[in-house]
Parts: C-alpha cells; structure tokens; sequence
C-alpha cells in the first residue's frame, strides 16, 4: 500500500468533502451546503496550508493550518494553527496521522495548538513539543435552561431529554456596570471593511487582528451561527474589539462564546469584556463561554461572575524557541475552536 501526501488543490474534491464532512465531522450536508462551507473555510480565508493523504486516488487523512500574524514579545511574526487533523481508522496503525504532523512540524513557521482532541493532547508531547500555561476557560449562566442543555450536550449526551425539563429561570439580567473609561466612549458593531482596528496591550504572545480576518468571520455561513463584531472607542480612539459567537442550541435558545477579546491597554479590559457580556444577554442569550489566558482578562470575568471551567492545555512546536516569560494572551480565535459547529 502506496499513500500520497498532496496538496489539498492537487485533491480530488468530492473526495476530500467525503473525508471532512461525512467521516470526521460526521454530519449529513447536502452537497451545496458542504461546498459552500469548504469554499468558505479553505478558500477565502487567506493564508494557510492543507495537506492530504491518499491511497491512490481515495482521501484518507487530511491536516490543515491557518497562518496567522502574532505578536511575539512585540515583534510580528508569522504563526501557525493546525486544525482538522484526522485520519480514517485503518491507516492509523499505518502511522498516517503521525506522517501527516511532521510534515507540518517542517514547516518554518512556529505552531500553537490550544486544546485539541484527546489524542492530540496525548501525542504533542511525545514528539516533543512544548507545553504552554494552560488557558483558563470560564462559563456565565444566563438561563437555567441554556447551562443545563449546554452541559448535557457536552458532558451528559443521554441527559439533554432531562435536561428540556429545566426551567428557563433567568440568572442573570444584567451585569455588574463597569465605567467606561471616559465620558467620550462608545460601544458599536462593527461594520464590514473597517480597519480601525486598536492595538493591544503587551503579552509574550498575542494574536494580531487585520481587516480581513474580522470580515472573513463576518461572513461566515448560517451553519456556524452568527458571529458578533464589536468595536469600542475610546476620545475618538480605538480602545478595544471583540469577537463573539452566537449559535442555537436546539431545544434551550441561544449560547453564545467569546471568541476573542483585547484592548489597547490593561486598564480597558474590564470594560472591553464588560460590555460584550452586557450585549451578548441583551441579545437573548442563555449562556456565555470564554477562554481567557490573560490575567486581566480572567480577573475581568470572574468579577462578572463567570465560573472557570477545566482549563485546556496549549501546546509550541519547535520546543527551542518557545516565546518568552510573560503573559499570554490566548483566547478562542484559534483554528479548531473557533470554528466548531453544534
């Protein structure tokens, strides 16, 4: 048995739809919902690299990658995320998958992974790589009814017909006010091609926010839910953005996550991060998730009366160049989890 490494352009199509949809992600799309996706997430999202493995003409395993621009200890430099790593079950033993990393490991850019499946946490530190601090993850309860269908979908699959009978009991109404930081401020949504974009305080490392990124999640298709832009501004200045997330939980209303969160400085944080909760409940929404590796960020949330959650472990490749002593600022707007679907 001869298996082919190509890239994903050199693939055939159907095929590779086959592999993602119907045998890793599992789900029953029509044909144009799938390609519509796959354009989407392979094909307009900027750079990135996707590497398939074949048995002749067949798709068996896949690994993808975002490349993304991060500030490291305040220089930018190239990053890069792998997501979408899998493999059919009977070339595992063959060493597909394995084959399949190292060939991104060879790539000259640094690699971050934050969480991962089990058998990613399991195999990142037998080949070495290094592990990072691990990244708080926190839950705001907004209706009884959410939290008990988002618990049972995640941890408890045969209790979610238990889990209808909760009532919708609302928790929390509105959250503690923060003040803004100045009689000038605001709080807006963000509009398509807006590239007033804030800096962002000093970490060992942080994800660098451009234009086409934000728009690109702006766009993202129905199946992904709604993603919720907000810019704050601050005497005329960018001060702060997120990036917020908005899915229906069929049967317990919406949920939402907060994908990302910065501000220019560590004295806008708790703002930053306020009024994106107050505007996620004042959309309906019945609970709030957010992974937060920056100290304010976590301070920020547990003050407006988040639960932390078991944290997830963040992995560097190579081990030699590590990034430097400091705070992290690593947060959901990463490739595998920022992009799961319910």
């Amino acid at each position: 048995m001869s298996i082919a490494f190509r890239p994903l352009s050199e693939a055939d199509p159907a095929q590779v739809r086959e592999l993602l949809v119907r045998a890793s992600w599992q789900r029953d799309w029509s044909e144009p919902l799938a390609e519509n996706y796959l354009a989407w997430r392979y094909g307009a999202r900027g750079n990135g690299d996707t590497i398939v493995a074949c048995d002749k003409e067949r798709c068996v395993g896949i690994i993808d990658s975002f490349v993304r621009p991060y500030w490291i200890d305040g220089r930018e430099e190239a990053v890069r995320e792998t997501c979408d790593w899998f493999c059919l079950p009977e070339y595992r033993a063959l060493g597909v998958g394995l084959h399949l990393m190292r060939r991104m490991m060879a790539k000259p850019e640094p690699i971050l992974v934050v969480g991962g499946t089990d058998t990613t946490q399991n195999l990142l530190p037998r080949l070495k790589w290094a592990r990072l601090p691990d990244v708080g993850n926190f839950i705001l309860g907004v209706s009884a009814r959410t939290v008990a269908g988002l618990m049972a979908h995640s941890q408890w699959p045969a209790g979610v017909k238990f889990a209808r009978f909760v009532p919708d009991i609302r928790l929390v109404r509105r959250t503690r006010d923060i003040a803004a930081p100045s009689a000038n401020s605001e709080v807006r949504v963000r509009v398509l091609g807006e590239n007033e974009i804030p800096s962002i305080a000093h970490y060992a490392i942080a994800p660098a926010l451009d234009t086409r990124l934000l728009d690109w999640l702006a766009c993202a298709p129905a199946v992904l839910g709604r993603f919720v832009l907000l810019s704050l501004v601050c005497d005329g200045e960018p001060a702060g953005i997120s990036i917020s997330r908005m899915r229906e939980l069929p049967g317990f209303g919406q949920t939402s996550q907060i994908v990302h969160v910065h501000a220019a400085d560590a004295g806008m944080i708790g703002w930053t991060v306020g009024a994106t909760v107050d505007d996620l409940i004042g959309r309906g929404v019945g609970a709030i998730t957010c992974r937060a590796s920056c100290p304010d960020t976590a301070a920020a949330l547990s003050a407006l009366g988040f639960w932390k959650r078991k944290p997830s472990p963040a992995f560097w490749w190579p081990a030699n160049r590590v990034p430097p002593n400091g705070p992290l600022h690593l947060s959901q707007l990463q490739a595998d989890d920022a992009l799961q679907f319910t």
